[in-house]
C-alpha cells in the first residue's frame, strides 16, 4: 500500500506536510502528524482507501496535443461539409440563371 495515494485519494485537498505527515523509519511508512479535521485513520480504512483508489483511479484530463487534433479533425470535417453545401448551392444557382436565361429568351422571340 502507498500510504500517500491512500490518503490523497481519500483527501484530495489534502496538503502534504501540512494536513499531515508521512514517516518511514525502515519498518514502513505511517502517519506521523495528522492536522486534518477528521479522526486519525486506522490501518484497516487506509488499506481499503489504497483499494478503492486502485480500482478508481483519479481524473486526468486529456492531452493537450489529442484535443488539438480532435478539434482539428472536426473543422476539417466541417469545412469539407460547408465545401460540399457550397458546390451544391453553386450547382442550383447555375441551374436557376440557365432557366432564368431560358424564359427571358422565350419571351424576346
Amino acid at each position: 500500500m502507498i500510504l500517500y495515494d491512500a490518503i490523497m485519494y481519500k483527501y484530495p485537498n489534502a496538503v502534504p506536510r501540512n494536513d499531515f505527515e508521512l514517516r518511514n523509519d525502515g519498518n514502513g511508512s505511517y502517519i506521523e502528524k495528522w492536522n486534518l479535521r477528521a479522526p486519525l485513520p486506522t490501518q484497516e480504512e487506509l488499506q481499503a482507501w489504497w483499494e478503492e483508489s486502485k480500482s478508481n483511479p483519479a481524473y486526468e484530463p486529456p492531452d493537450q496535443v489529442e484535443l488539438l487534433a480532435q478539434e482539428l479533425s472536426q473543422e476539417k470535417l466541417a469545412r469539407k461539409k460547408l465545401e460540399e453545401l457550397n458546390q451544391t448551392l453553386g450547382n442550383a444557382l447555375s441551374e436557376i440563371k440557365l432557366q432564368l436565361l431560358s424564359l427571358q429568351g422565350e419571351n424576346n422571340v
